[in-house]
């Protein structure tokens, strides 16, 4: 009897659990199954996952994604930074190649800074400094004029010293580098030592208008530059043209570093000497590096 009525309860309690899951994960299993298949919305009809129009009626169907699949969020595109000398020698470079292809007024400028710098300089003034455009459209150019002509002369013309003829490739390729290294680094430092002596002199600290006037002051030395093609004689006369860019930083002190017409000669004087002697090192400097990779290459003859 005790058994009958423990397989009576046994039989009720399957039957009941099985009821249970009929009444539970049937459904769910018949919901889950229907969240993954394609109605037409128009007429009702059973659609393949990968129909785009309803056979029945040809409404389009609009993609839709699977109901647990959660869409994917790009992560934001972080714009890459480029290096800043990266940028400033690219610049440099197109200001470069606009200054020979004509595209600029540097021709100009170099009129009007050598025959009515007084003028100029206000015009300068309200331009708004640009050292990659100073240095790669303007003083870049102008310098090459004295690394050229100092090329041909030592590497193709030759030159005669003292009884010796000094001719080859390689003393033209260093006088050159010599020149145009010297030219760039030289208006560099004197921009920064007319900008550190600027509060001496109750003018204005900014080293972009320093650069400005160092940069333009420097026209006639490079200009003269091409006196080298002619013989080294020339040399005192190139001397001569360049004191001209004393009169050029003269006249643009006051205008651009807002200097006091009574200290305008001092501040001239201190910065025309500390130049010297930075321009003496600078060349020596430089004559001994690049002597080391072309000694050796310089042929000289009686």
């Amino acid at each position: 009897m005790v058994k009958k009525q423990y397989k009576f309860v046994a039989n009720q309690c399957y039957v009941h659990f099985f009821n249970e899951c009929n009444y539970w994960i049937v459904p769910l299993i018949l919901i889950i199954k229907l969240n993954h298949m394609k109605f037409c919305p128009n007429c009702g009809t059973k659609l393949e996952l990968e129909s785009k129009f309803c056979p029945a009626c040809g409404v389009p169907i609009a993609s839709v994604h699977p109901p647990f699949a959660e869409p994917s969020i790009p992560s934001p595109q972080i714009p890459r930074q480029q290096d800043p000398i990266y940028q400033q020698t690219r610049e440099a470079a197109h200001s470069f190649s606009e200054a020979i292809s004509g595209k600029t007024n540097l021709i100009l400028r170099v009129i009007n800074i050598l025959s009515r710098p007084a003028q100029e300089w206000y015009v300068v003034a309200k331009e708004q400094p640009n050292t990659m455009r100073l240095i790669g459209g303007y003083a870049f150019v102008l310098a090459l004029i004295p690394a050229i002509s100092g090329f041909i002369k030592y590497g193709i013309l030759g030159v005669s010293f003292m009884g010796f003829a000094n001719q080859s490739i390689a003393a033209g390729i260093q006088t050159g580098l010599v020149q145009l290294f010297s030219a760039i680094i030289g208006v560099c430092l004197l921009a920064l030592v007319i900008d550190i002596l600027a509060p001496s002199f109750d003018s204005e600290k900014n080293f972009g208008r320093s650069l400005q006037l160092a940069v333009y002051a420097s026209t006639p030395k490079w200009i003269a530059g091409i006196l080298l093609l002619l013989s080294v004689k020339m040399t005192p006369l190139i001397f001569l043209v360049s004191l001209y860019a004393i009169y050029l930083l003269a006249t643009g002190i006051p205008v651009l570093k807002k200097t006091p017409k009574d200290k305008v000669a001092g501040y001239v004087a201190v910065t025309i000497v500390v130049m010297i002697a930075i321009s003496i090192l600078l060349a020596l400097i430089l004559t001994v590096f690049l002597g080391l990779f072309f000694f050796g290459n310089v042929g000289f003859r009686y």
